[in-house]
């Protein structure tokens, strides 16, 4: 989707603090462009109607790491986890679509295959400097997941899913 100039990649600084309370600096550097990842195979069109608990749940974000290996091969684990989501939403297709307003004006999920959307990123640092991940601190959890840009309006609807 674009030219990888590693001067034009977004860093962001984190502050946090080790198990002995020393701040250490994170720089967090997305790679490339953000690309979208369609299904491997094709899948159903249509659209699934949401219950009143789904219209009422807000987004949720995990964060889970992989440890870089030394290998140099690194583009052979991004394509990897590009393949295996590729795999996955071919059974999850309505993961692949997009959310919609019906005719009654509630939302539905749209099965239109489109795909989730996959950032690669590394950051200069290692996982224990990050901390406890299983209870990561919020200003430092924020700044770590990729921001999904909000909707100008309620038509344009960022991809269901995001894997960074």
């Amino acid at each position: 989707m674009g030219e990888n100039l590693d001067s034009n990649c977004p860093k962001v600084c984190v502050e946090t603090f080790d198990d002995e309370q020393h701040i250490v600096n994170l720089d967090v550097k997305i790679i490339g462009e953000p690309t979208l990842v369609p299904p491997a195979e094709e899948t159903p069109n249509g659209v699934y109607f949401l219950t009143n608990i789904d219209r009422g749940a807000d987004m949720i974000q995990t964060f889970n790491c992989f440890r870089k290996t030394f290998d140099e091969n690194i583009l052979d684990a991004v394509q990897a986890l590009k393949d295996g989501l590729a795999k996955v939403l071919v059974h999850y297709y309505p993961f692949a679509g997009r959310l919609m307003l019906n005719e009654k004006n509630k939302f539905a999920t749209d099965c239109t295959g489109e795909g989730a959307l996959f950032i690669e990123a590394e950051a200069d640092c290692t996982l224990e400097e990050i901390g406890d991940l299983t209870q990561p601190n919020p200003s430092t959890f924020k700044k770590l997941v990729y921001g999904i840009p909000g909707p100008v309006n309620i038509h344009e609807n960022p991809p269901l899913i995001v894997v960074q």
